[in-house]
């Protein structure tokens, strides 16, 4: 398809993707994908890919779903082996690529999983409830963890 310089654009449901549904809290909705395979001017075979739509990943400090806005550009180059993969200009990121057939479905997820945060938290315009610091009434007055420390220095 590289050689033939295709490209491809349209749209892929989130319920589709196996590996990413566990890190979502809902599998509604879709991506929109753009793909292109063709050479460059160095002949160098390559995909390149703009996904963008809008997940909902659980919140790991308050475990609430929050939106998460995802737009991922990437451009791979495809090559056969390591060597080939040494030799890749700066641009491109390497995909192996064999004799068997690749669905261009599961390179989008692979790049939609790349692109998603370490560690899924709320924003500040959206604090999540767990950052709201718990308010003591006012009457209310702690002891000193050390008190009772210091009271058995007192008795001594």
């Amino acid at each position: 398809m590289a050689e033939a310089g295709r490209e491809f654009s349209g749209s892929l449901d989130l319920a589709g993707l196996t590996r990413l549904a566990p890190l979502l809290a809902s599998r509604e909705g879709t991506l929109d994908v753009s793909l292109v395979l063709d050479r460059d001017e160095a002949g160098i075979r390559f995909l390149e890919g703009r996904v963008s739509g809008r997940l909902e990943l659980e919140c790991q400090r308050c475990l609430g779903p929050m939106a998460f806005p995802l737009e991922s550009v990437f451009r791979l180059g495809l090559v056969r082996g390591e060597e080939e993969a040494a030799g890749l200009p700066s641009p491109y990121e390497p995909l192996l690529v064999g004799t068997e057939s690749m669905l261009l479905a599961e390179i989008v997820e692979d790049e939609v999983l790349l692109a998603l945060p370490a560690v899924a938290l709320h924003r500040e315009p959206h604090p999540c409830a767990a950052q709201q610091p718990e308010a003591l009434p006012e009457d209310v007055q702690r002891e000193h963890p050390f008190a009772v420390l210091a009271q058995l220095k007192r008795d001594k």
